[in-house]
């Protein structure tokens, strides 16, 4: 099973404050340079039907609901949805054979044992999950169940929300191949398009198509994983996630007090939030294999950067001279201009070698 969370922050909103739940709520990671920058993180689906989805300026969103008087536009808090997601998820292992935590809404689960390989077990079973949920967290849910992965997360966004999407092995390719490309997981905008222009339009449509001219077009990996996703192939096991989170991190990200051009206009905010990531970790007591720098640009266009570590560290210096490598790596590459940036650290490790709790500090999450 996928289970997704529905419009994850705004809906955490909704639950702390019924009387909000018929207007249009939209969760926001306000900027602070003026009252309308930043973008909208989560926008429940009152203030979808205007529109607006997650990703958008505010400004834009704020032109959209314009007249819409009862429009609420509240900052993202990320500790609250922790909580409610640590709720909901301690509900969601109850009923699990394997879980793996995917983010702050979302997970997967095995259950193949406890519903002895049976699908009317399992469909069951997944109305159970929903349940406990909702009497646990007051929150709803999407879930899709399916004989892999990669099915089980296209089901989960079949119905959403409240959904409940079962995909029984004998009807996996008729489920697939009528959905868009753009529906199989990891195909973004710049595949879809490409595969547009070759006359790929459909699952049915990749399923068909030659091999050996997707390898030209994509290589070896990305063409044998969309190739196999398009037949309902997926052969990725779910993974038992440690003790919190096996997909852990820190991170901060700020805003610029002026857009940057040049690595160099970045390096004394980049030292400050390394430090602040670094302070983090020491109070954690973890060490840390990878190093990653995120850059939102004035197009809202989001570049990353990220490095593993030849061993896990828990230096400053280190830190602070990957992040800053990866700056000036990201900066060289072509002319950018930075509205924010953030460093991230991840896939850590406590004094005995074992992973340890994660923090989330996320910036848009939530669908």
């Amino acid at each position: 099973m996928h289970i997704d969370f529905d419009y994850f922050f705004a809906q955490c909103e909704e639950v702390r404050r019924p009387e909000i739940r018929q207007r249009p709520v939209l969760v926001c990671v306000f900027s602070g340079r003026t009252e309308d920058s930043g973008v909208v993180s989560t926008a429940n689906y009152v203030a979808r039907k205007y529109g607006v989805k997650s990703g958008i300026p505010i400004r834009v969103a704020k032109a959209k609901l314009a007249g819409v008087d009862d429009a609420l536009f509240l900052p993202l808090d990320a500790s609250y949805y922790r909580q409610v997601s640590e709720n909901a998820m301690s509900a969601i292992k109850e009923h699990a054979d394997v879980f793996e935590h995917v983010g702050i809404d979302e997970c997967f689960i095995d259950v193949s044992g406890r519903a002895n390989g049976r699908f009317d077990a399992a469909e069951a079973l997944a109305r159970t999950v929903k349940q406990r949920v909702q009497e646990r967290t007051k929150l709803t849910c999407s879930v899709g169940v399916a004989p892999n992965k990669m099915l089980a997360k296209i089901a989960s966004d079949y119905n959403k929300p409240d959904g409940l999407t079962v995909v029984r092995p004998e009807n996996a390719l008729q489920f697939v191949s009528a959905l868009d490309v753009d529906k199989i997981p990891g195909i973004g905008p710049k595949t879809r398009d490409r595969l547009a222009e070759l006359g790929v339009k459909t699952a049915g449509d990749l399923a068909s198509f030659d091999l050996f001219r997707l390898i030209k077009e994509f290589g070896k990996k990305t063409a044998t994983y969309i190739h196999n996703a398009a037949k309902g192939i997926d052969d990725e096991p779910v993974m038992e996630s440690a003790e919190g989170e096996r997909r852990q991190q820190i991170m901060r990200i700020v805003t610029l007090k002026k857009d940057a051009q040049s690595a160099e206009e970045m390096y004394a905010d980049l030292e400050e939030i390394c430090r602040d990531v670094y302070e983090s970790a020491t109070e954690k007591k973890v060490a840390f294999g990878s190093v990653g720098i995120i850059l939102v640009l004035d197009d809202l266009e989001n570049v990353t950067r990220s490095r593993g570590l030849k061993a896990h560290a828990s230096s400053f210096e280190l830190l602070h001279s990957t992040a800053r490598s990866l700056l000036d790596e990201a900066m060289g590459e072509k002319k950018r201009s930075v509205r924010r940036l953030g460093v991230r650290i991840s896939d850590f490790q406590d004094s005995s070698g074992q992973n340890t709790l994660f923090d989330y500090f996320t910036a848009r999450q939530g669908e």
